[in-house]
């Protein structure tokens, strides 16, 4: 009586457990015949070179990882997301112990525009994401700078992927 009671008890948690939770595509209802999509290079408003293949390739990464679409050329594509690094911002997030005007740690922002559209051109989603890093400043600071930027572009593309594929 007692084991039979357990049973019943553990299988109620386990049931209820999973309340809430969806089997299959969690995708935006408007977005439910994109099966494929075209990821051309991003172009880059910024002065930095190498920028745009970096975050492209970000987007790609992601999407595959994400798993919702499947990456294919543009002939084959039901939709194309386009994207714009348009800032990179840097500001001062700590400054040396000795050294006020010395900055020891700095923040980076990148923002990238980005539009879903499909085969007519029409906006099936667009938005504005960021991606932040933080850096140490050494004494290249050139360097630390480009060793921030793959963070920053995978945490912009990571908010990307997360909005066409789940709609927040």
């Amino acid at each position: 009586m007692l084991l039979r009671s357990l049973l019943l008890s553990a299988l109620t948690i386990v049931l209820t457990a999973c309340t809430g939770y969806q089997l299959g595509d969690v995708k935006p209802s408007k977005l439910s015949g994109v099966h494929n999509v075209s990821v051309p290079l991003f172009k880059n408003k910024t002065q930095e070179q190498r920028l745009a293949p970096l975050v492209t390739n970000s987007i790609v990464d992601e999407i595959t990882r994400d798993g919702s679409y499947t990456i294919s050329s543009d002939t084959l594509a039901d939709a194309t997301l386009n994207g714009t690094i348009e800032t990179v911002e840097y500001r001062e997030r700590r400054s040396d112990r000795f050294d006020s005007l010395r900055a020891s740690e700095m923040y980076m922002r990148l923002i990238v525009h980005w539009k879903l559209v499909d085969s007519q051109n029409t906006v099936l989603m667009s938005g504005n994401e960021t991606g932040v890093s933080y850096f140490t400043v050494e004494s290249n600071q050139q360097l630390s700078r480009d060793n921030a930027f793959p963070d920053a572009a995978k945490n912009a593309a990571e908010k990307i992927v997360q909005s066409i594929s789940s709609g927040f």
